[in-house]
Formats: structure tokens, sequence, C-alpha cells
């Protein structure tokens, strides 16, 4: 079955990136500024200028594409991997990576929301369910080692979501509702504006969901508000406030028998129902431009709440922090010269336990730490750009930890060193780029300690760094976009769990890959495709040569589109994963996780009122799992997390 889909999926993926699959009606070139390489707002940079493979996702483009959740728009870029690690299906918290390096629940990628970090200094998780599709303006993603600008935590890249947050009109506003199988509701308000000096923002986000399997229910609402002031012509303040409620019921991995025998259990044995509470505020002042000189000045403060109403589990993990960051250019077409330097002080905690636990007090980790950095684009003749750029992190992390019997402090400290360049070929159609980056990640509380007594914590765990190298070329001849990337990731104490030991442990590892991409607009048709393929094997030790677990050796996405009458559409995406270990399996002596392949089906008519939907996904009813794990020496661990068969969801949205 899996060579069928491979050979289907090469067929669709030339038809899709032929000349001859083309785009929405009324759409415009594909937006090439990016905000994520400054780190200021509002400041662009073209995106063909960086030496790395970046990818911007529009709020036009979302709307277009009719995903139902950030995740949904995720997993049809090149290099990203995604897995349902808890078991809700339709839309749920899952592991988001980039580049193959993937390991249960951690991201390894670093995920920021209007600049603020969202993974949790427990785990390293993103809580997606807070962050509603409908009110992202931007998502931009940054392959790569991008510890160099952002720090600790952006081992595999960054992805930087940006949300809507102004209007040029008065007062506009934006209302939906969606219904679908399983129970999904999903209800949406949203109004934004400017009054001369300020600019305002503020949206309401509900969504319900019974769930695929048994004890799978789920429940959120988010509220998010902005306000911005014009204090000077070259000085605005702005304001973020988010407020995120979070029930979901967690149905529990199941045994390969147990998803063979029927595919909607849960595992009682393992069932939760967990209490999410996250309150965020955080706060802009951008200065300049002033004679080349820009600067914005961050604050943000952060509480989060996990309960589990079953097992008592609890997390309470505060954190704050400031960061001051500076840009300075100068100069004209034939030299062009760009400083960007800054700093950032994080204080993060995290108390995490058992409420009423016999076997002791709760843990408990205060992180704090800070991080400087400095980067210089030298541009010559608007062809050739050479970057170089240090950073150097420092944490102190102050440690109480019950398993393992751990009171005392932990220091790490690294240096993220990153060189590229990147040459126009053919000024606006064709680049040429390459870079070294060496990315640094700390260990998080959870890799530390465990909750139970049957696992082991493991505090001599060190920090993780990578030799990154890449080199690619992006092609945009009017509205075809194209690019091919090759990287190289050689992992000097990357943290895996054994699950043979029961414990994290540091492993050299290599990962080697390709991503390629192409995508399409005209009036009538569009078309993408994207496909990635990554070798990932442990470089030495007891797994040399391994190749590792959870990794898929080949991703490949794809969709084809056609306007049959003005305004409506007829869209096809498809999904491949192929040829991957189940997590844990570090000997690769059990048998391999399933391949899989989703067709989804989407019908549309979009016009400037707003835009109504249809969408049939799993059209096939593949009977698919995207989570896939072992005890490491059977497969009667569990782990096997059941993807809903054919389900619907239909909306409507309207703006005024």
């Amino acid at each position: 079955m899996g060579n069928t889909w491979i050979r289907w999926g090469v067929v669709l993926a030339f038809v899709v990136s032929s000349p001859a699959v083309q785009a929405k009606e009324g759409s415009v070139e594909p937006t090439r500024s990016l905000v994520t390489p400054r780190r200021i707002p509002g400041l662009m940079t073209d995106e063909r200028t960086v030496p790395a493979n970046v990818t911007v996702l529009t709020s036009k483009e979302l709307e277009g594409s009719g995903v139902a959740t950030v995740q949904d728009a995720l997993r049809k870029v090149e290099g990203v991997t995604i897995t349902d690690t808890v078991g809700f299906g339709l839309g749920s918290d899952g592991s988001v990576n980039l580049r193959g390096v993937v390991n249960s629940s951690r991201s390894n990628v670093l995920v920021l929301v209007d600049g603020v970090r969202q993974n949790r200094i427990s785990g390293d998780e993103v809580h997606w369910q807070s962050i509603p599709v409908e009110e992202i303006e931007r998502i931009e993603i940054v392959r790569g080692g991008g510890g160099m600008m952002y720090g600790e935590g952006a081992f595999a890249g960054v992805i930087n979501i940006l949300t809507k947050q102004r209007s040029d009109k008065p007062l506009e506003t934006e209302q939906g509702v969606e219904v679908g199988s399983y129970g999904w509701q999903q209800y949406h308000l949203a109004a934004r504006g400017r009054a001369d000096r300020f600019t305002y923002s503020t949206s309401y986000h509900r969504r319900l969901l019974t769930g695929y399997r048994e004890f799978s229910k789920s429940r959120n609402t988010t509220v998010t508000s902005h306000l911005g002031v014009e204090l000077h012509p070259a000085a605005t303040l702005q304001v973020h406030v988010l407020r995120s409620e979070d029930t979901t019921d967690f149905p529990g991995g199941l045994t390969a028998a147990q998803t063979e025998y029927r595919r909607r259990q849960a595992d009682m044995s393992r069932v939760g129902i967990f209490d999410e509470e996250t309150n965020q505020v955080s706060t802009d002042l951008l200065l300049g431009p002033w004679e080349g000189l820009s600067g914005a000045v961050n604050l943000f403060w952060r509480d989060r709440i996990a309960d589990s109403l079953l097992s008592g589990l609890f997390t309470i993990a505060p954190s704050r922090g400031l960061s001051l960051r500076g840009n300075y250019e100068w100069g004209n077409d034939a030299l062009h010269n760009t400083v960007i330097g800054g700093m950032e002080l994080t204080d993060d905690k995290a108390t995490i336990g058992t409420r009423g636990s016999p076997f002791g007090p709760e843990d408990e980790s205060n992180r704090g730490g800070y991080g400087l950095y400095v980067e210089n684009t030298l541009t010559l003749n608007q062809r050739l750009s050479l970057v170089s750029g240090l950073r150097y992190d420092r944490f102190r992390y102050a440690e109480s930890m019950s398993f393992p019997a751990f009171e005392g402090t932990l220091r790490f400290e690294g240096f993220s060193p990153k060189v590229g360049t990147r040459y126009a070929v053919m000024p606006g159609l064709w680049d040429v780029f390459a870079c070294y980056s060496r990315p640094f990640k700390a260990p998080s509380v959870d890799d530390f300690s465990a909750q139970v007594a049957q696992f082991a914590g493991n505090v001599d765990l060190r920090p993780q760094q990578a030799d990154t190298y890449e080199v690619g070329t992006r092609l945009t001849p009017g509205p075809v976009e194209a690019g091919v990337t090759g990287f190289y990731l050689k992992t000097r104490d990357e943290i895996l769990f054994n699950r043979k030991d029961f414990q994290n442990q540091n492993y050299d590892t290599r990962r080697v890959g390709v991503e390629m991409s192409a995508k399409a607009a005209w009036p009538h048709a569009r078309g993408y495709t994207s496909y990635t393929v990554v070798d990932a094997l442990f470089h030495k030790g007891a797994f040399d040569g391994n190749r590792i677990p959870g990794t898929p050796a080949h991703q490949l996405n794809a969709g084809i589109g056609v306007s049959p009458l003005p305004g409506w559409w007829v869209d096809l995406d498809w999904q491949l994963v192929n040829d991957f270990y189940r997590i844990n399996d570090l000997n690769n002596a059990l048998p391999k996780a399933d391949n899989y392949g989703v067709l989804n089906l989407t019908f549309s008519y979009q016009k400037s009122w707003g835009r109504a939907f249809l969408t049939f996904y799993n059209v096939t009813n593949e009977e698919y799992v995207s989570f896939q794990s072992s005890n490491a020496s059977s497969l009667s661990g569990a782990g096997d997390n059941p993807m809903p068969p054919l389900h619907v969801i239909a909306g409507i949205s309207t703006k005024f």
C-alpha cells in the first residue's frame, strides 16, 4: 500500500508543480516580507534576502485554504512534522516539529505569538488551542538554527505568529460559525479599527468538540485584545492581552491490538480530564525609524495553570520577561549595511506535582536567564548579502525535585554563531543562499524530573547544540514560487527518552535532508506541493547507525484547486507520511510504524463580504495513526492515538 501511495504522490506532485496549476480570483503576488529577522513589529525584511528556507502564510492564504486550526496550516509546509500526541483528534493539541527533530511532545522549534514565547518551561510543548487561526494575520516559518536571533529553544527553527491588531477603517467586524462531525462547533467574533492616533482589536473565540474517540470531549474559550497608541510620529505603544480557558478529556493511548479491535475506545487506565488556563499581557514600545535607527522594548507577563481533575497532576508556571532590540541601517543601492542587536531577560517558574501525593512534595523549578546578540548584514549592489552574528545565553536553574531526589542549582550557557550569504543570480527571479548556525537548547523541567516513581529523572543532562548547515535556491517567476533546500544537522547531546532505562538521556545524532516546495496562483486554478526527505540517524553510542524513531523519512503534501464559477472553488488536498519507526524504538527492533495518506476535499464560495465552505476530511476513510509508539521491546506499550475517519466541517464567516 505504501508504494501505491508514493506512486500517486509523485504523479500528483508533478501535476501540481507544473505551470498549468493556477490560483484564486483577485489574488496578488504573495507577500515576501518578514518581521522575524529583525524582531521589531512593522520593520520588515524581504524574505528573498534571508539566507534560510523561509515561508510566509498570510491571513488571505489561510482563509482561502479553509484550514480549521494552526496545525492544519503548518502541516502543508515543507519540513514540518505534526503528530497527535494526546489522542484528541480534530485539531487538538499536538507536537509540531521542523526538519525531523521529533521527540514526543517536545517542539524543538521556538513558537512565538506577537513576539512572546509560547513554549512551556515545564515540557517545551505549545498549547495550540489557545491560538485561533481566525485571529492570525501572518505566520512566518524560518527553518534552521534560529538560535542566533531568538536564543535558547530555537533549535530547528522559529514559527512566529502575528495576530490581527488593527484595521484602517474606524470599525471592521468579523463573525463566523462552524459545525461538523463529532460535535464540532466553533464560534468567532472580532472587532477592530482605527481612530485618530489609536488602533484597537478585540476577539472572542469558542470551540466545542465531542471527539472521535470515547472520553475525548473538549471545550475552549479564547479572548484577545490589542490597543495601540501613537505617542509621537516616531514612538508607538502597543498592549496585547490574551486569556484562554480549556477543558479537555484525554482518552489515553491504545496498544496496536486495541486499535485494531476498536479504534474509538479509550484506555480507561490512562484517561484524564485537564483544565488549562492561560493569562498573558505584553507591551511593545516601538521607536523610530529616525535617521536609520529603530528600536523596540518588550515586556511580558504570563501565568499558566494546568490541572488534571482525575489524577491530581498540576502545573503552575508564571513567567515574565524584558527584551531590548535595536536596528541601525545605512547606505545606498551600491552598499547597504544593517546592524541588529539586543538583550533579553527572562524569569520563569514551574511548580509541578500531584495534589495530595503520598510520594512527597511537588517539583519546583526557578529559571532565570539572559541573552545578548548582535547580527550584521552587508548587501552589495542589492544582489549579494553577507550575514554574520553571535549570541550568548546563560541560564540558572534552582531545582527542587522528588524523582530524582535533588535540590540544588544547575547552570547552562551556550554560544550561537551564524554566518550566511545570499546571491541574486537573477534579481527578483532566482536566488541562491548558504548558511551555518549553531543553535543552543537547555533541558526543560520535564527532561530533568519525573512525576511517578517508576520513571527515573536525570539531572546530569547536558544542553543540546547542533551544527546546522543549509544551502538552497529560490525561484519566483511571476505567479510561481518554488524552492529547494538541502540541510545537515549534526547534534551533540540531543535529549531523547530511553524507555529501557526509563529516563531522558543525551545522544549524538545527525540529520540530512532536502526540502522542496512549489506553488502557483492564477485566476481560475491554484496548487501547491511540498516534499521533505530526512535521513535521521544516531551518530555515536549504543544506538550508532540506528534510525531515530518518530522521524518520517518522507513527507509529501499536495493540493490542487479549480474555480468553475466566479467565487466558487473546489480544492483537493493530500498528505502522505511514509517510513518511520515507532517512538521509543531506539533499537529499531520492532516493525516500522504504519504509513498513511489522507485526502481532503473542500467546496467554498468566497467574496468580499466573507466566505462559506464545506470540507470533507479523510474522504477515503484511511484508518491512520499520526502518533505511534511502543514500550521499546514490543507493541504492547500504549501509544497509538487513532485519528478520525471521514468527517465533515461546514462554516460561514462574514466581514463588515
